[in-house]
């Protein structure tokens, strides 16, 4: 019954981080809309773009999914971070969050 317990507990601190990296990439992606949309109504419609270019309504949920996937990536590395290169991985992991 104890390893019931602690193995409900560790799912749930799991569930848990899992959110963390799901609000710490959507308030980065935030950020970065916050910052670029003033402009985007300027320059971006005045660019020549190829026919193939997918239209706009599409951007929001393309981003949306990506987030959530660098997300997922980082809590899975997260929940791997007492192996060997883990902590370089999920260092990276930042550093490439802080860029975007």
């Amino acid at each position: 019954m104890a390893s019931e317990d602690s193995a409900t507990a560790a799912r749930g601190k799991s569930l848990v981080a899992l959110a963390g990296f799901v609000a710490l990439c959507f308030a980065v992606a935030a950020v970065g809309g916050a910052v670029t949309a003033t402009s985007v109504g300027t320059w971006y419609a005045g660019l020549a773009k190829p026919s193939f270019n997918p239209p706009n309504w599409l951007f929001s949920p393309v981003w949306s999914a990506l987030y959530l996937m660098v997300a997922v990536t980082g809590w899975r590395v997260w929940r791997r971070r007492s192996r060997t290169g883990a902590r370089v991985a999920l260092a990276a992991w930042g550093l490439q969050l802080a860029l975007s």
